[in-house]
């Protein structure tokens, strides 16, 4: 997969996360606002480097229901806070199955040395 289409996926992952969260978060709001059961929850991955871990986390963070609060990039670790703590295996199968290898794609050659 080259960069630019890498960076392409990414981009149109991210909006439809965004859209796919929002609505899924919206109508648990509306519905059944008591339902939610808020979390943390561990994502590990492969390390990395700096800069594709901090994207990571940004891109988290820009989803609905779902917060970034301690990034260790060495570490290969994110710590997430999530709105409905119940469906973090489901979230944390989305991040690993939408965001990574886009974003190994897109800094490998950066931050190979």
């Amino acid at each position: 997969m080259k960069r630019f289409a890498a960076a392409v996926l990414l981009l149109w992952r991210l909006i439809v996360g965004v859209v796919h969260a929002g609505l899924h978060i919206s109508w648990r709001t509306l519905h059944r606002p008591r339902a939610f059961a808020p979390g943390f929850a561990e994502y590990r991955f492969a390390p990395m480097g700096s800069g594709a871990t901090t994207v990571l986390a940004c891109l988290i963070s820009l989803t609905p229901g779902t917060t970034a609060v301690d990034v260790d990039a060495a570490g290969g670790c994110i710590r997430l806070h999530l709105l409905d703590g119940d469906a973090g295996d489901n979230a944390l199968r989305e991040i690993r199955a939408h965001f990574e290898d886009p974003l190994r794609v897109l800094f490998n050659k950066e931050e190979a040395a």
